[in-house]
This record gives structure tokens, C-alpha cells and sequence, in this order.
């Protein structure tokens, strides 16, 4: 009988201690969704060429992921990939840039820059969902979860449980910190960079090595701690940002989302800041808030659209890249954003416009607005802002060449070729010498050689081009029909069939490099 009392007294002092272990022993199917669309696909590629792959997290919503030093080394750009729904395979979102790569700690920083096309993208206009860092550190048999790609899971996120078998301390800037665990969870190569949570779904480390013992088939995973990661990062002059808390599920009364089913898209101008200067260019940045309510995992599209005060669209200057302007020329910034949550607010969402990218050739000063707009990507834009009003300030000297047509078959002093007129204005230039110059390319942008062309038909680098030097008799000097003549006979000889090109006209001032083009106007050679 004294045995079962005893037997009974120790149920007594396990059971309440086995049963707080259970709780944290394993996480809810709506946290491990939550947690797996934070984790991301590394492929670290050189020359286009995947070389490695690995693991990292989301830290901010703006693209910050946390990974290992080595998943980045050896390699010269980075493909991120997510999974939209757990048991389907990653799909390519975004590539980004380091921004961080510790020298002595296995730890780097990786910066989303560019969309799936590579194009830029600005990390401001992202609602990624992200992973907050733990500020309590597991102990020795708590349970941990590990998420990740490793290669042993044909490239899909796998997801594995252990508990912290032990604790490595090592002394940073002077004080004792938890630097590695080892776990029994399962790890394996591309697990590296990734993510390991507590029963909370916070991060407590990163894995990032594996240790084996052959004779008895042992083996334990390392994990760089997070405190390991803010040392790393202190080191590096960098504050450590905790995640930011997403839009709840159950907002307030005042913001609470309406019934399932409804959408609706909002969109505000909050201000404008004008003068700003981004990678050593001045502009404008336009911030809004935008507000996407039952959209989750939509593309949306956003833009911001300029117009003169008399509601006439303005239209991009031939310097503006193409993704500065709409089909019909309209200068205009757009994105597109995915919501990640049934109610996702972005507070405050920029886009910067450069100054270069608004028309010439106009003096003194004109009034004008911004619009921006919102719709489903592919749509027509159904929701629109508030418009705030500006007044642009013309350049006092300005440089402005456009292509109004290319003639073919025209004969010229007995030589038979191409003429492309333009038209050209000069304005704060008055006495200058202002050189022009035609400039032709094959349709995937080579320039055309001029190989059978004269000297001065040709630039240094042996391309084909026809120039001129002009000089402007008035402070506003207008040229309606400036045209350049290129015989048939300069064009390279050999080829066969009909090959399609483009030409461009530049200005700028003599002796410097040009500083305004024309846009492209395409044409086609038919070679017999």
C-alpha cells in the first residue's frame, strides 16, 4: 500500500508538469500556415545559374529576411520563393539584394528589391507577412519547431519537432549570451537559414549546422540563437526591429472588417514631400494609405497618375523609364501588392517620382495634381484618392529631341537610304553648341556597327551613327524638321531576310555626354 501512495504522490507532482509540456508540444494548423508563408525558398545563383539553395524569414513586412551567411556566399544574386498554400511547391516572388553579410557570425541580411520579372520594386510597397523574434530563450527540453526547404523534401517546406538538447554560451562585447542550441529536431542541408519557433510561433534561432556521429548513427542540429543574431547585428551598427504586429483578425468596433464575402478597396493620398533626393535623384514621394479588405492573396495594383490643373494628363519625358508611363504616355508610378491578410492596411505606402521623368518644353511655372488608384491587377482601376495639388517648376534650360517619322527608299547625292526626321528645342541655350546625334540598334538593343560605313558615320566604339552640331539663335529655338540621312550602303552587309530595328535621336550640349533622347521608333531592313 505504501508503494501506491507513492506511486500516486509522484502522478500527483508529474501530471501538472506533463501537461504544460504538452501544450507547447506541438502548434496549431492556422500557426503553422501563418508561420510557412514567412519562410522562403533561397536560390543563390551565379550568372543566372542556381549554385546552392537554403532557407530564410521574413523579419519586416518590407522584405527583410533573416538567413546564414553561408546560404549567400559564392553567389551573385538571389531568387526568393514562397508557397501560397502548404503542400504545393514554392513559386518564384521576388529576388533581393544582402545588405548585411557578418564576417564572423554565420548570419546575413537579405533585402527584397526586384518583383519575378526582376524588375525594381520599391520594399516600402510590400505586406509581407513576417516572424517576430522571441525575447524569452528556450530552455533545455523545450519543444522547438523547425521549418524549412530542405533538399531532402523535393522542395517542399517540411516542418519538424525536437526539443533543445543543449545550451552553448559564448562571451560577446564582454557578457555570457546563449549563442548555439542543439536540437534533435530533424535537420538537413537547406534547412540552413531558416527558421526555428517556440511553442508561440516565435523565432528562437536560425538552423544551421548539422553534427553526425557515424559509429552510433547520433545526430543533433545547431541552431544560431537569437540572441546570437541581435549580437551579430549590434556588432554591425544595425538595431534590431521586432516584426510588427499585422492587421488583427478581430479589430476594434470602429475598424472591425465587414461580413465574409465583402471587399472593398481604399485609397488615400496623406501627403506629398517635394525636393527629395533618392540614389543621388530629385523628385517627389507621394505616401499613401491603402486599406484592402477580402482581397487576401490577390494582386492588386496601385498607382499614382499626374495630371495638369486643368485635369490634361501629364506626359512622361522620354527620359522616364517605360514603367514611369502608361501605353499612351502618361507618367505614372504603379506596383502591385498582394494582401497576406483578410484586412490588410498598409499605413504608409511611397512612391518617389523623379523630377527628370515630367515633360519639357514648357517655361515658368504650372499648376498640377496627383491621383492615386487602386483595382485587381489586370482590371480597370476601381477605387481612387483623394488628389493633392503642386505646382512643377519648368527647368530654365532644357534639351528636348523626338522622332516624328522615318522615310525609306529616299535618295540623297545619288545615294539611296533612310531619312528620320525630328523635331528639336532648345530652350536657356541661346549662342551654345548643341550637339544631336541619330543612333541605331538591332531589335534586342545591339547597336548596329558601321562596318561599311565612312569615319564620321561611325562613334568610337565603331557603331553607326549620323551627328550634327546646331547652334541655338534664341533663348527658345525650335526646329520643326531636323532630319538625318543614313545610305543603305553604310548598314552591315552579309545578312539575309528581313531584320526588324529601332532608331534614336540624343542631344546634349558639345563636348559632354547627351542628356535627353527621343523615344524609340522601330523600322525594318530587307536584305535580298
Amino acid at each position: 500500500m505504501k508503494k501506491v501512495w507513492l506511486l500516486l504522490l509522484a502522478l500527483m507532482l508529474i501530471l501538472p508538469g506533463a501537461a504544460a509540456f504538452a501544450q507547447q508540444d506541438s502548434l496549431p494548423s492556422s500557426e503553422i500556415d501563418r508561420i510557412s508563408n514567412s519562410v522562403v525558398l533561397i536560390l543563390a545563383m551565379t550568372d543566372g545559374e542556381v549554385v546552392s539553395t537554403g532557407s530564410g524569414t521574413i523579419i519586416e513586412s518590407t522584405g527583410v529576411i533573416y538567413t546564414n551567411r553561408h546560404v549567400v556566399e559564392d553567389a551573385d544574386d538571389y531568387a526568393i520563393l514562397m508557397i501560397r498554400d502548404l503542400g504545393e511547391l514554392p513559386e518564384l516572388r521576388y529576388y533581393a539584394t544582402p545588405t548585411l553579410v557578418h564576417p564572423t557570425i554565420d548570419f546575413a541580411v537579405l533585402q527584397i528589391d526586384r518583383d519575378n520579372n526582376n524588375r525594381r520594386i520599391e520594399p516600402n510597397t510590400l505586406n509581407l507577412p513576417t516572424i517576430s523574434l522571441a525575447n524569452t530563450l528556450p530552455s533545455i527540453g523545450e519543444t522547438v519547431f523547425v521549418f524549412g526547404f530542405p533538399g531532402i523534401g523535393d522542395g517542399y517546406m517540411v516542418l519538424t519537432r525536437g526539443s533543445i538538447t543543449t545550451i552553448q554560451n559564448e562571451t560577446v562585447d564582454g557578457d555570457r549570451i546563449p549563442f548555439w542550441y542543439q536540437t534533435d529536431a530533424q535537420i538537413s542541408p537547406g534547412n540552413s537559414g531558416g527558421l526555428v519557433v517556440n511553442g508561440q510561433g516565435l523565432m528562437v534561432g536560425i538552423p544551421t549546422q548539422v553534427r553526425s556521429e557515424d559509429r552510433t548513427l547520433g545526430r543533433l542540429g545547431g541552431i544560431l540563437s537569437v540572441s546570437a543574431v541581435r549580437a551579430a547585428l549590434s556588432s554591425m551598427g544595425v538595431s534590431v526591429v521586432i516584426a510588427p504586429t499585422q492587421v488583427p483578425q478581430q479589430p476594434d468596433t470602429e475598424t472591425a472588417p465587414q461580413p465574409t464575402g465583402t471587399q472593398e478597396l481604399i485609397i488615400e493620398i496623406s501627403r506629398v514631400d517635394h525636393a527629395v533626393e533618392l540614389d543621388d535623384t530629385n523628385g517627389m514621394r507621394v505616401h499613401m494609405i491603402v486599406n484592402a479588405l477580402g482581397y487576401r492573396g490577390q494582386d492588386l495594383r496601385i498607382g499614382a497618375f499626374m495630371f495638369w490643373d486643368d485635369d490634361e494628363p501629364i506626359v512622361a519625358s522620354n527620359r522616364a523609364p517605360d514603367r514611369n508611363r502608361t501605353g499612351s504616355g502618361h507618367l505614372t508610378m504603379q506596383e502591385v501588392l498582394t494582401p497576406q491578410f483578410d484586412h490588410s492596411v498598409w499605413e504608409d505606402l511611397w512612391f518617389f517620382i523623379p523630377y527628370n521623368s515630367f515633360p519639357d518644353g514648357g517655361t515658368g511655372t504650372r499648376g498640377a495634381y496627383i491621383e492615386a488608384q487602386l483595382g485587381i491587377d489586370g482590371e480597370p482601376f476601381s477605387a481612387f484618392s483623394n488628389t493633392i495639388g503642386f505646382e512643377y517648376t519648368f527647368a530654365e534650360r532644357q534639351l528636348i529631341i523626338d522622332i516624328d517619322r522615318i522615310e525609306h527608299n529616299v535618295t540623297v547625292n545619288n545615294l539611296t537610304g533612310m531619312r528620320v526626321h525630328s523635331r528639336i528645342n532648345t530652350i536657356g541655350h541661346r549662342d551654345g553648341d548643341i550637339r544631336v546625334g541619330l543612333f541605331l540598334y538591332w531589335e534586342d538593343g545591339t547597336a548596329i556597327p558601321g562596318t561599311n560605313a565612312p569615319s564620321d558615320f561611325r562613334t568610337s566604339s565603331g557603331n553607326l551613327t549620323v551627328q550634327d552640331v546646331l547652334r541655338p539663335q534664341f533663348d527658345n529655338t525650335v526646329w520643326d524638321d531636323f532630319w538625318f540621312f543614313v545610305p543603305y550602303n553604310y548598314f552591315p552587309s552579309g545578312l539575309s531576310g528581313t531584320q526588324p530595328a529601332f532608331a534614336q535621336v540624343e542631344i546634349g550640349i558639345d563636348g559632354q555626354p547627351f542628356a535627353s533622347w527621343s523615344l524609340s521608333e522601330d523600322f525594318e531592313l530587307n536584305y535580298n
